[in-house]
């Protein structure tokens, strides 16, 4: 989850509506979630009919029919996208001794239906798990996300400035792992726009 409780927040309707709810985003599962009033935790349906959810001062917008959605921040003259997964990195099987192996030779799986959103989740019994949360960033010239990773991807969504992105992103040591590094480029970016 992105949020370590359900936070206040407002989801936004094309129709117009505004609907207030406590409100999570499930990044292993790219779903936004909500609690129900008997507190039960539901996906939101319908993404496509969603503009923007705000949970405190953060915007989240929906990318496609599916439950994706991507944080909006504003840098400067425009705004990029961040796009948060997490996935589940295996640190090994339950061996001799009490310790871990990731080459132990034993599988025993298990699943379950998750409830909020139909996907079979599988289960291994004695194996240790890690979190590892991604960041993926996007902006968005016209109707479609472009994906970027590096000054030099960067520079290409802003012809005729590639060389100044890059000399920025050098001399500023810009590590595309951290979002605030990520914000101070794409900020500079749209300063030469």
């Amino acid at each position: 989850m992105i949020f370590p409780k359900f936070e206040k927040g407002t989801v936004v309707f094309k129709n117009g509506v505004r609907s207030a709810a406590l409100l999570n985003y499930n990044m292993m599962q790219e779903e936004m979630l909500f609690l129900d009033a008997d507190s039960s935790i539901l996906a939101l349906a319908n993404p496509s009919e969603v503009v923007v959810v705000i949970i405190g001062e953060r915007r989240f917008v929906p990318t496609s029919s599916n439950s994706v959605f991507y944080e909006e921040l504003q840098t400067g003259k425009g705004s990029f996208f961040v796009q948060r997964k997490a996935r589940k990195l295996s640190e090994g099987k339950a061996s001799a001794y009490g310790g871990y192996s990731q080459t132990s030779s034993i599988d025993s799986y298990s699943s379950y239906q998750s409830s909020s959103s139909g996907q079979v989740v599988k289960l291994t019994p004695n194996e240790k798990f890690r979190t590892k949360n991604e960041c993926f960033f996007y902006l968005k010239p016209g109707n479609s996300y472009k994906k970027f990773f590096s000054a030099k991807t960067l520079g290409k969504l802003f012809k005729g400035h590639e060389m100044e992105i890059e000399k920025f992103a050098k001399e500023q040591s810009v590590d595309f792992s951290k979002i605030e590094d990520v914000t101070r480029i794409v900020g500079f970016a749209f300063g030469l726009s």
